[in-house]
């Protein structure tokens, strides 16, 4: 079931997956799980993930990870949870840093991405028959409702916090449902993936240097914290869920990933234009972010901009395909060793 063949430089493409996942899941209409599809390592992440209990974390914290590799693919899942951590603490400003150079260029690659991203799953569909196109429909219906739905308000509520953060984990697990778009919905995604995040980085740089007048940021902290419990327990539920899910009905499971992808293109579409009243100092990817209203339209043809921005797309859509074609190629390579 597990690959237990990895070297080190195979420990570093799945880390710097898992870093690609992370950042995929933090933006709007791009899914962490689907990136995990494409890159190849999705199945055996959610079947190593099913085996995590109690047991696993208390092995952890008792430095055994000997026993905790033996028994859930450990250093597997330690890659991948290390990979995330580090793009959740470390892509926002490298994003920020990108979208204020050319804010239509980044979304241009993403939407190249998930465009290649459906062909991949598209052509992995087996069955095309009036049942796929129901479930297509209702996965089109899902995505479409959530591309165009006006997010709540912000609440800080710790029961409703460690619910986001279960419902976030979604987009790690569910390939093409983009958990940082859940969070948008629900209302949190500035308070818990930029403001707490910011006060952690302030924490950690005061205690650095020795300054204690960091109280007014505990608020944030504690919210960060059962965040991210209420992510670990989803990603642990999820996946043993998932997991069952994929055995009895994974023709129907893609036939509804597939439409909701679909569906969600609105979300990611590169032409769009803020249409409310948002402070001007922030930074862009933040107001593109954390905000729906948007007026897309259709890009002009006399602006060389729109001929970059094309061109980007189709670099995003090359990226995905390159990987999809070298992850099938090691696939091959790997099941003619078994066979031998």
């Amino acid at each position: 079931m597990f690959n237990k063949n990895r070297n080190r430089k195979d420990f570093i493409f799945l880390f710097l997956k898992a870093v690609f996942m992370g950042t995929a899941n933090k933006l709007p209409g791009i899914s962490g799980g689907l990136v995990a599809l494409i890159t190849g390592f999705y199945h055996e992440m959610i079947e190593s993930l099913k085996t995590l209990n109690l047991k696993s974390f208390v092995m952890i914290l008792r430095g055994d990870l000997k026993e905790f590799n033996a028994k859930h693919n450990g250093f597997f899942i330690l890659t991948i949870l290390f990979g995330i951590i580090v793009s959740y603490f470390s892509t926002s400003k490298i994003l920020d840093y990108f979208f204020k150079q050319s804010e239509l260029n980044v979304w241009s690659i993403f939407y190249g991405m998930i465009i290649a991203s459906l062909m991949i799953l598209i052509k992995n569909n087996k069955n095309w028959d009036f049942k796929t196109l129901m479930f297509l429909i209702s996965g089109f219906s899902i995505g479409l409702l959530l591309s165009i739905s006006n997010p709540t308000d912000e609440n800080q509520n710790l029961v409703f916090v460690f619910f986001c953060g279960f419902i976030s984990i979604c987009g790690m697990i569910v390939p093409g449902i983009s958990g940082s778009f859940l969070l948008i919905l629900l209302g949190n995604y500035k308070l818990l993936l930029i403001d707490s995040v910011n006060a952690l980085y302030e924490t950690l740089y005061n205690f650095i240097n020795l300054n204690s007048s960091f109280q007014h940021d505990l608020n944030l902290l504690q919210i960060l914290i059962v965040f991210t419990l209420g992510s670990l327990v989803g990603l642990i539920f999820l996946s043993k869920l998932l997991s069952v899910l994929i055995k009895k009905y994974n023709e129907i499971i893609n036939q509804l990933i597939i439409g909701f992808v679909t569906g969600s293109l609105l979300i990611v579409w590169p032409w769009k234009m803020i249409t409310n009243n948002l402070n001007l100092n922030k930074s862009s990817i933040n107001k593109s972010i954390f905000s729906n209203d948007f007026l897309k339209y259709l890009p002009d043809f006399t602006e060389t901009s729109t001929y970059i921005a094309i061109l980007w797309i189709i670099i995003g859509l090359f990226i995905v395909l390159f990987l999809e074609k070298n992850v099938r190629r090691t696939k091959n390579i790997w099941t003619s060793r078994k066979k031998h």
